[in-house]
């Protein structure tokens, strides 16, 4: 397993300094002040799906919607032209599926899409996969609270964005391909990228990729429909991982992630100084991307 600290240590420094590099009351009237921008810039778009919809739009990208294994998938598209080489696959974290430890949200799409700010920070031609059930297909046929809950990983899902995966890929020259996925998205990276030969790398970003580690960490209820990557017998020997983690990351900590990568031959772990969960994968994108 390859490990490179001396870049990540730069970069993590960088971005944070930039994110944290002001007095505390400076950054939280720049937070009201931001927050307010976003409304009026959203102006109608009040639902998870309208506002990253209205996201993407103001992004560049163009919107679709593929169907996968008995699920419609929508697609955001950037930077796409007839002769691709490089294509790069972001799948998003798992959002809000719960409203409170005891009641499933209505509509799991994330409320701020960490993973599309950072397709829309990448100059490469990029696509953005909408997991199951996402995106305002909450109520599409098929969709119910156990694919966002306790089935997130399942089967189902898995061979859905797989398929998804292989529609995009149909239309597609590239031969470089990365499939990227943030938070809950990397679990679903690893697993559909492992059946998806096409896909050279997978990076996964903070990523919980042992599920039951993860669940009894926090004491969450466990994923008892969803697939674990810590408990698949093999991987692809030609599928090359990445898997970036913060310093600071309380939700994923590095060791879950040290831990689920120490005993993979192609697997590099690269703990990102000064960040957390969230901070600044955004800021430090271009940067990390030149690293792969």
């Amino acid at each position: 397993m390859g490990v490179r600290t001396g870049s990540a240590r730069t970069i993590g420094r960088a971005a944070a300094a930039r994110q944290s590099g002001k007095p505390i009351g400076f950054r939280k009237r720049a937070l009201v002040l931001w927050a307010i921008a976003t409304w009026l810039i959203n102006g109608c778009a009040t639902s998870p799906a309208e506002r990253t919809g209205a996201l993407a739009q103001r992004g560049g990208a163009s919107v679709d919607r593929v169907l996968g294994a008995g699920f419609e998938h929508v697609v955001f598209s950037r930077n796409i032209t007839a002769n691709d080489t490089t294509l790069h696959i972001y799948f998003s974290g798992d959002g809000t599926p719960w409203i409170h430890r005891t009641q499933i949200a209505p509509d799991p799409t994330p409320r701020d899409p960490l993973e599309l700010r950072l397709m829309l920070e990448d100059p490469a031609p990029s696509i953005y996969i909408g997991r199951p059930c996402y995106l305002g297909l909450a109520a599409a046929p098929g969709c119910k609270p156990a694919l966002w809950s306790v089935g997130r990983y399942s089967e189902a899902v898995v061979d859905s964005m797989a398929a998804a995966v292989e529609r995009v890929l149909d239309r597609s020259t590239a031969t470089q391909i990365m499939l990227i996925g943030y938070s809950g998205g990397g679990v679903l990276a690893m697993l559909v990228a492992n059946r998806v030969v096409r896909i050279g790398t997978v990076v996964t970003i903070a990523a919980n990729l042992d599920t039951d580690a993860w669940t009894r960490l926090h004491d969450y209820s466990a994923l008892s429909q969803s697939l674990n990557p810590a408990m698949i017998g093999s991987w692809r020997e030609a599928m090359r991982q990445i898997h970036l983690v913060g310093e600071h990351d309380r939700n994923v900590p590095p060791t879950l992630v040290w831990n689920f990568a120490s005993a993979l031959p192609n697997a590099q772990v690269r703990v990102i100084p000064a960040f957390d969960h969230r901070c600044c994968w955004v800021d430090a994108w271009p940067t990390l991307l030149k690293t792969f």
